[in-house]
């Protein structure tokens, strides 16, 4: 039995045992693994699915309430023999019952002789779906490390002042190698993605050391950041609370390893936000939250920025500076990240992009760009007028919704459309 996973043929393998009402023992012999892999195999991808109606009250056979319920009926019937299935949506006294076999194997509802009777929704085990379950957790166990915000400070407390002494990185990971637990090149990876205090500039003999292209997965401060927020945890919240503004959030790389742009889109007037950025980092996202909260002050911050949905690069794996005032640590709005290689769930965010390549074409960009000069471009960009808003611009809509003064304190001033330009020209 030296299987590690278990593949789509396994898998219909399992789903055909199950329908034949076979052991998992039996299943598990077929496959050559053992039963608790078949056990938790099953358990880790069924899924709960509803059943075609009926009542599955469990008051059901002994309800008080039907005779009162068939002259009162929602439904605007009044010869009910026993309780209809609209118990499940208008009683308040609606309980939902659960079968009690999905706690003994084989788990799920496939081979079950009374499924085509139960009113009980069903458990169900569908090799598609569970291939699919396991890719995607397999593709998201891949990216980033094993490193959660607590650890990475530690690190960060405990290496970067010993860097910044004068210690070399091989010299720190073989005299603390009980204590870091992590390789010279794990640690130069750190600091080149901006995790650590510790900068490029106070290793001595950074310049002398060859650069190499990354090989491996983009480095994450915590794999984990994305639970809770994926893109279906954004599709509920949305649910629940429709009246939240969105906005879409993602970089623009100017030079590879050096400058780049972050913006925020806002879908409800196609405004895009503009900041430029010495490196990609996670550190510099935070710190342009950190200065518009600054900036704006709580209750404006609070108003504009809302539900952010975003990607899953490296910069954006710090949420919580994102979400919450670090002083106070209340969280002021939620960050949401697309699934893997899903950028077109914020489709915005990504066309707009389009205008920034007019005047910032990919890799014949200046060595360098000001700030002044990425403002500039934002406000003709953003002066220009959409036919999608009937000839208005997104300053002027932006305007209409938050008010002259937030759209001054972003630094947003309307360009006449005569003298809009949105060609290299406009910063040459």
């Amino acid at each position: 039995m030296s299987k590690k996973h278990l593949t789509l043929s396994d898998r219909i393998i399992i789903q055909s045992g199950l329908q034949q009402r076979e052991s998992l023992a039996e299943i598990a012999k077929k496959i050559d693994v053992s039963r608790s892999t078949i056990s938790r195999e099953v358990k880790a991808h069924r899924r709960l699915v509803k059943t075609s109606g009926g009542n599955n009250c469990v008051h059901r056979s002994d309800c008080k309430k039907v005779p009162d319920c068939r002259v009162k009926c929602y439904r605007g019937k009044h010869n009910c023999q026993s309780s209809c299935g609209g118990c499940n949506e208008s009683c308040k006294e609606y309980q939902e019952e659960f079968c009690g076999d999905y706690e003994r194997p084989p788990y799920v509802c496939n081979g079950c002789d009374k499924r085509q009777k139960c009113r009980l929704r069903r458990m169900l085990y569908d090799a598609k779906t569970a291939q699919e379950d396991y890719e995607t957790k397999l593709s998201e166990s891949r990216k980033g490390i094993s490193l959660t915000e607590e650890e990475l400070i530690h690190l960060n407390d405990f290496v970067s002042p010993k860097i910044k002494a004068g210690l070399s990185i091989p010299m720190i990971c073989e005299t603390f190698r009980d204590e870091i637990h992590l390789s010279d090149t794990t640690l130069y990876s750190y600091i080149e993605s901006g995790l650590l205090e510790a900068k490029n500039m106070d290793l001595r003999r950074k310049v002398s050391r060859p650069k190499r292209e990354k090989t491996g997965p983009v480095l994450h401060v915590d794999r984990k950041y994305h639970i809770n927020r994926t893109y279906k945890d954004y599709e509920a919240y949305m649910d629940e609370n429709p009246d939240q503004t969105v906005s879409q959030m993602d970089s623009v790389i100017i030079h590879k390893g050096g400058q780049c742009i972050l913006t925020i889109f806002f879908t409800n007037c196609d405004l895009q936000l503009m900041y430029l950025r010495d490196r990609n980092t996670a550190a510099s996202v935070s710190e342009v939250y950190a200065n518009l909260r600054i900036m704006l002050g709580d209750e404006k911050f609070k108003q504009i920025f809302q539900v952010i949905l975003t990607d899953r690069g490296s910069e954006f794996t710090d949420p919580l500076k994102i979400e919450a005032d670090t002083e106070t640590g209340e969280i002021q709005c939620k960050v949401f990240y697309c699934d893997p290689q899903n950028s077109n769930q914020k489709s915005g965010c990504e066309r707009n992009h389009e205008f920034i390549r007019y005047i910032i074409p990919k890799n014949k960009g200046k060595d360098a760009y000001t700030e002044e000069e990425i403002r500039t471009m934002m406000n003709h960009i953003n002066s220009y007028p959409r036919k999608k808003w009937n000839g208005q611009s997104p300053i002027d809509l932006f305007i209409q919704i938050y008010g002259q003064e937030v759209a001054n304190l972003l630094g947003l001033e309307r360009i006449p459309p005569d003298s809009i330009n949105l060609t290299p020209a406009l910063l040459k």
